[in-house]
């Protein structure tokens, strides 16, 4: 839907201003009519720059996960289609006003501020990147509203006054504002963006790559890893992780496109995280880098940048600035309404206000910490030693993602069937996409859980490699890489069977019908209903001091799966879930009827002998209710019997858990990370960055190097950009 928005406000902009007139005098009493037709056009551009200053504010905050960036998206979507309605109707009032009409000349002043409110701050180019890939339709839209501006300046000026020579400078700052975000939309477009990392195409280019790999007699002044790379360049201690960032970014960056990477097999080392590397600076690193994307595809971040977008900011400050002082200077010769006059200056220095917030926000960004961290220079060397490391420093503070989605699904029930509100707002909300967002609760992704998932995945790499090894070893064929890819391709579909396996057969035997011979979200929902059970129990039998850290992680990555499952599914594999959570929740409502109160711990007791007090005749449609309780009851069963201790039990748990999370991480399109990051992003996608950084994806493949100097093969990281298109 969100596809047709622009067509749709450019349309309904100019549909509104057609028929506000008659419908003006049929509704409204001649001095209600009079004063809206006086204070319209002031009323319009006031609010047009106000929209300015809530996306300035709500475009860097949006990148933010947590408790409200749900209600954030909200903001961000309504002010984003607001800001370019606003500004269209007002320029389409112009139009079609009469000469006489408009009381002051400033009125006609104002018209070029439009233009700069339609080139949106810096902080937001695109709401989504659907907007990225309409360029061509901003691009006409951009034609024909500054033909429009063009037409009422010319149409209402006046060759007396100063403000016709004074508004040029605007329309100066205007237009380039304006062309700013059509191209910034066009080179976040998916066809651009992939293109953008083929940026060396050239003949010359190849050679002069052939020579950096392969020509032994500069081998010793090209560094072998990116850490004495950075002490060659004598980064700050506390920007060394951006610059980490920045790089892997650089190369990684062509998964967010659909690409495929190849790696020569030589150089794997430096496209992966050190081993030795804590859990907390990975997730930073990941975080990081998640920033660059981000920024690339829904901010101007590029303009402030490039030395192009820095002259053109130049010219757009000193344009507003220069007007603002003629302004202030020969404002006492006017004889204009006050409220004018104050609108006037509101709007001068609104659209200073407006960008010096958006360089602010830009320099204490990620970008800024990556370049101050390094000194090129004895100026640089010495704010690097004052201001930027204490910038850096305060930054360095980050640890990556901070919270995570929590939505259980008995909860729920029982909240939506309590609520007085809930058949209301189904007439409107059918899916109840309202009510899933409000009974969202978030969690912090604590250091345990960021321990737990970092040691997961590289013990999955690890045992990768050790087959990989182990086969090489004993025969190196010419399908030693389909084998490679085979073997790659089974540990992703890992989903919790590999867990069982080590447990034994009897687990394999006796649990396999919820994981391996069901779809993936009806094995979300099974084990989902069974952890809530058993968490409950367990907290009911026991002390909260007895629920060790496996416990909680399993509680977390269960409830964060249902998540996706109810709000992001087109993040995880096709199927059904939407018609079993239905079903489920009904017949959840239907077992405990119109119980007004119960806490969890006697939900979950209730829950646990469902299949004495519920007959098996009355299980609704593709309810898995009765069958997640069946679950519960077989694992606490095979506890007792095994006599294992709580820790035992919800280690097997959190593992089977981790192996979804990862099996949903690597089936999940890397183009619906990109997306999902205008709401903050996800876990899901950290831990898809995480796992294609040690190599477990199949966007990736590791071949060999065909040229006969293997041992010579070097990487030189000041040649990152040709070196993307030469391993791509």
């Amino acid at each position: 839907m969100h596809q047709n928005m622009f067509s749709i406000s450019v349309a309904s902009a100019f549909f509104f201003t057609e028929i506000k007139t008659g419908a003006l005098k049929k509704l409204l009493s001649g001095f209600v009519e009079e004063l809206w037709v006086k204070w319209e056009l002031q009323g319009m551009v006031t609010l047009s720059l106000l929209l300015q200053f809530a996306l300035v504010w709500l475009g860097h905050h949006r990148r933010h996960q947590g408790k409200y960036s749900h209600y954030v998206a909200i903001l961000v979507w309504s002010a984003y289609l607001a800001a370019d309605w606003v500004a269209t109707v007002a320029l389409s009032a112009l139009l079609k006003a009469k000469v006489g009409e408009l009381h002051s000349e400033l009125v006609v002043f104002w018209t070029p501020f439009l233009l700069l409110h339609l080139g949106g701050p810096h902080t937001i180019s695109a709401y989504s990147l659907t907007d990225n890939e309409l360029w061509p339709r901003y691009l006409l839209g951009f034609f024909i509203q500054v033909g429009v501006a063009i037409y009422a300046y010319v149409k209402f000026r006046s060759d007396n006054s100063v403000l016709t020579y004074m508004a040029i400078p605007i329309f100066v700052a205007g237009i380039i504002r304006y062309g700013e975000r059509i191209c910034i939309l066009r080179a976040a477009s998916r066809k651009q963006f992939s293109n953008s990392v083929f940026s060396s195409t050239s003949r010359d280019a190849e050679k002069r790559l052939d020579n950096i790999l392969t020509n032994s007699s500069t081998s010793s002044h090209v560094p072998q890893t990116l850490d004495e790379y950075l002490r060659e360049k004598n980064v700050i201690e506390e920007g060394k992780s951006f610059h980490k960032a920045f790089y892997l970014y650089k190369m990684y960056v062509p998964l967010f496109s659909e690409l495929r990477l190849r790696i020569y097999r030589n150089l794997r080392e430096h496209f992966m995280l050190s081993h030795s590397i804590p859990a907390e600076d990975a997730f930073k690193i990941v975080q990081i880098e998640l920033g660059f994307l981000y920024d690339m595809r829904y901010t101007k971040s590029t303009v402030l940048q490039s030395k192009k977008g820095k002259i053109l900011q130049g010219i757009y400050l000193l344009s507003t600035f220069s007007v603002l002082i003629a302004y202030s200077i020969t404002v006492g010769n006017f004889s204009y309404p006050a409220v004018d006059i104050y609108i006037t200056c509101f709007l001068l220095g609104g659209a200073i206000l407006v960008d010096i917030f958006s360089v602010i926000l830009h320099f204490l960004s990620d970008w800024t910490m990556f370049y101050l961290s390094i000194p090129s220079n004895e100026g640089h060397k010495f704010l690097g030693g004052t201001i930027a490391t204490r910038l850096v420093h305060f930054e360095a503070k980050k640890k990556g993602i901070v919270s995570m989605a929590q939505h259980s699904l008995i909860d729920y029930c029982f909240k939506v069937n309590t609520s007085c509100w809930t058949s209301i707002l189904r007439v409107l909300d059918t899916e109840d996409l309202f009510g899933k967002f409000w009974y969202t609760s978030w969690e912090k992704v604590n250091p345990n859980l960021k321990n737990f998932i970092h040691l997961h995945l590289q013990e999955k790499f690890i045992r990768y490699q050790n087959i990989k090894d182990e086969v090489s070893r004993e025969r190196i064929d010419k399908n030693f890489e389909e084998f490679d890819h085979q073997l790659l391709s089974s540990i992703l579909k890992e989903r919790g069977d590999h867990v069982l396996q080590g447990k034994g057969v009897v687990f394999m035997d006796e649990f396999k019908w919820s994981i391996n011979d069901v779809e993936f979200s009806h094995s979300i929902l099974l084990w989902h209903i069974a952890t809530f059970v058993l968490f409950y129990d367990d907290k009911r039998r026991y002390s909260s001091s007895a629920l060790g850290s496996y416990c909680q992680i399993s509680k977390l990555l269960s409830n964060y799966m249902m998540y996706l499952l109810l709000v992001r599914p087109l993040m995880l594999p096709k199927g059904i879930g939407q018609v079993r959570i239905r079903d489920t929740e009904e017949e959840v409502m239907r077992f405990f009827g119109h119980v007004k109160s119960l806490n969890n711990n006697d939900a979950a007791s209730a829950l646990l002998h469902m299949e004495n007090e519920f007959p098996l005749s009355s299980i609704h449609g593709k309810s898995v209710l009765r069958d997640g309780c069946k679950l519960a009851s077989m694992l606490k069963a095979l506890g007792e019997e095994l006599q294992w201790d709580l820790e035992d039990k919800w280690e097997m748990i959190a593992n089977v858990w981790m192996e979804m999370l990862a099996f949903a991480a690597s089936k999940c399109r890397w183009k619906q990370h990109a997306t999902q990051l205008r709401h903050g992003g996800e876990l899901l996608t950290h831990v898809a960055l995480l796992m294609a950084h040690l190599g477990l994806t199949e966007h990736i493949r590791i071949v060999p190097q065909q040229s006969a100097e293997e041992q010579s093969l070097k990487w030189d990281w000041e040649q990152l950009s040709h070196m993307s298109y030469y391993l791509a």
